[in-house]
C-alpha cells in the first residue's frame, strides 16, 4: 500500500464505513454471537482491511436490461432451502442453481473461520466463493475477512446489489 497522511487514511475509512453501513444490512447494532465490540468497531476493522488494500471490495448494481443476476431456477425434488424467509430461500435455490448450471460444486452452509456462510462455492483452479443471502454478521464477515485467505465473498442484500470481498 502507498504511504498515505493520517488524516487522509482516516478520512478513506470513514467513507468505507459509510459505504458499509449504506450497501449491507446487519441482524442488529449488537451481535449476538460476538465475543464483545460495537457495530461501529466491526464496520472500521473492515473499512480498514480496505484502505490498507488487504481486501477488494466492489458494489456490483444489476443493470437495468437485467431482469437477475442469475440463471432461472428449474425446480429440483428434494433440493428445497429449510430456512430463512421466503425471498431468502428462493434466493439461494436459484444461486445454487445458477452455480451448478456452470459445472460448480455448491454446498450448502459451509463451514468458514468464523461461522457459516449461506452458500460455498468451487471450482478447481478458481478462488473459492462464499455467499451470503440477506441480513449479515458483521462480526462473521469481519473475521473471515481477517484471516482467511484466497477467497470469495459475496453479499447479496438484495436482488438488484451485490457486495464482493476478493482476498488474495
Amino acid at each position: 500500500m502507498k504511504s498515505v497522511q493520517w488524516h487522509e487514511g482516516e478520512r478513506r475509512i470513514r467513507e468505507e464505513i459509510l459505504w458499509l453501513r449504506k450497501v449491507i444490512d446487519t441482524f442488529m447494532d449488537k451481535e449476538k454471537h460476538a465475543p464483545s465490540g460495537c457495530k461501529h468497531c466491526y464496520l472500521r476493522n473492515i473499512a480498514t482491511l480496505i484502505v490498507q488494500g488487504d481486501v477488494l471490495a466492489t458494489e456490483i448494481k444489476k443493470g437495468t436490461g437485467l431482469s437477475s443476476f442469475w440463471l432461472p431456477l428449474s425446480p429440483v425434488p428434494g433440493k428445497r432451502v429449510h430456512h430463512g424467509s421466503d425471498w431468502h430461500r428462493e434466493t439461494m435455490e436459484r444461486i445454487e442453481h445458477h452455480f451448478t448450471r456452470q459445472n460448480y460444486n455448491a454446498i450448502r452452509e459451509p463451514v468458514l473461520q468464523q461461522g457459516r456462510a449461506d452458500l460455498g462455492i468451487h471450482k478447481s483452479g478458481e478462488l473459492d466463493l462464499f455467499i451470503e443471502v440477506g441480513t449479515i454478521s458483521l462480526y462473521k464477515l469481519m473475521m473471515n475477512l481477517m484471516v482467511m485467505r484466497h477467497f470469495i465473498y459475496l453479499i447479496v442484500p438484495s436482488s438488484d446489489l451485490l457486495i464482493e470481498f476478493r482476498k488474495t
